[in-house]
């Protein structure tokens, strides 16, 4: 069963994640949780909570990620064959096509958990959030409070 910490670290992960389009994604300090914003179906903070915004990660830190993993994979077949999946057109489905391949797809997804930690808890550094007791906190000048009425297009605020 994971723990609180490890709940919190996973729903920031899939939020620095998504690329869908027409959502953008917040960390809501009063729900203590991942909120999604998104225009076609509606879905949005609650008014006057507390929110960070939280920007995917780029499409290049996303295949740096790969990268690593592959050249820190110990069989040389299996790395050169990710490697060259790696320089394919269509490298993300390529990569994940070669890892059930390679028979690395459950070291990979223990690598990608172990980074993307990594990530949540330098995105909490460069945030000022702390996490503590169960609860997350920030007393940035990044922490918003959300207004729908006040809101445009691009969900600014």
């Amino acid at each position: 069963m994971k723990t609180q910490y490890e709940v919190f670290i996973d729903a920031v992960s899939c939020a620095l994640e998504d690329h869908s389009f027409g959502t953008k994604w917040y960390f809501d300090f009063d729900e203590q949780t991942t909120v999604p914003a998104i225009e076609d179906v509606g879905c949005y903070p609650e008014n006057g909570h507390r929110v960070l915004p939280i920007e995917p990660l780029s499409s290049w830190e996303s295949f740096d990620i790969m990268e690593d993993f592959v050249n820190g994979v110990d069989n040389e077949v299996d790395r050169d064959k990710l490697a060259m999946a790696l320089n394919q057109r269509h490298p993300f489905s390529a990569f994940k096509e070669m890892l059930h391949y390679t028979g690395q797809r459950e070291k990979w997804f223990a690598y990608k958990e172990k980074r993307m930690k990594e990530i949540v808890e330098q995105w909490m550094a460069d945030n000022e959030v702390v996490y503590k007791d169960n609860h997350a906190s920030c007393n940035s000048s990044s922490v918003l409070k959300y207004n729908m009425e006040e809101r445009d297009d691009k969900d600014n605020f």
